[in-house]
């Protein structure tokens, strides 16, 4: 006897199933979607204030920096109204000579602490930063910073040719000795005990020479000018993040 086997009928989707699963479907991708879009949020926000964190830091070790060099600098101004009054007097004597002029072709330098800037340039730039403030401040700090640093390279450039004139002037066994006992600081050359005259004595070099060296000096008035806007803005702008972000730094 043969058997038949009774066909499973297929069962046809009404319309309104069709429609239930896409509506869960649709809200399954959404949701995917704005945890995703939550997600990336979340870690972008972390970067903004990780690396806020870091210019804020870069800030503190900055200011103090901009402190020391404006120190150093005002130093050489006094130095150089020191050597003049020295020279209008008429035969200074040679130990100060040497001690001013020594010392005078030495200068301090300004190097920024750059770890948060340049995380936030290799980020992308500023666009993660939502506060006007603080990326107002950031790029004002950028651009005084590089004109600081134009400066320096042009007090360098004079620095470097007074070397030169001192390398002519001066006795080679007097220079040596000084470089010998010289002492950390601002101030590293001590007026040497028993000078030998200058091996190259015209008026016209020594004129030269203290005029490279005051050339120098000005550049710092300058410099310390510039200094004193970065301290500024460096703090207006910590201000700023502290302000807004000073509270997710302790976490």
């Amino acid at each position: 006897m043969e058997v038949h086997h009774p066909h499973h009928l297929t069962h046809k989707k009404k319309w309104h199933e069709y429609f239930l699963e896409f509506i869960m479907l649709f809200v399954a991708v959404s949701l995917g979607f704005f945890a995703e879009n939550v997600r990336e949020r979340q870690i972008e926000k972390h970067r903004e204030i990780s690396y806020l964190k870091n210019v804020h830091e870069d800030l503190l070790l900055d200011l103090n920096t901009i402190d020391t060099v404006m120190i150093v600098n005002q130093r050489r101004m006094v130095m150089l109204d020191s050597l003049f009054a020295l020279l209008d007097k008429g035969d200074p004597p040679l130990a100060d000579l040497y001690y001013y002029f020594r010392n005078m072709a030495l200068r301090a330098t300004f190097e920024s602490s750059h770890i948060g800037f340049d995380q936030i340039k290799s980020a992308g730039g500023l666009r993660m930063i939502k506060n006007r403030d603080i990326i107002s401040g950031i790029q004002q700090y950028e651009n005084t910073l590089g004109s600081m640093y134009k400066l320096e390279e042009t007090r360098e450039h004079t620095l470097e040719q007074a070397r030169f004139r001192l390398a002519t002037v001066l006795d080679a066994k007097t220079n040596y000795i000084m470089t010998q006992e010289q002492l950390d600081g601002p101030v590293r050359f001590q007026r040497p005990k028993t000078p030998a005259p200058f091996f190259y004595n015209d008026r016209s070099t020594i004129n030269e020479l203290v005029n490279l060296t005051a050339f120098s000096v000005n550049t710092s008035r300058y410099l310390n000018q510039r200094l004193s806007k970065m301290k500024r803005i460096a703090s207006e702008l910590d201000e700023a993040i502290l302000k807004e972000y000073g509270k997710e730094f302790t976490h």
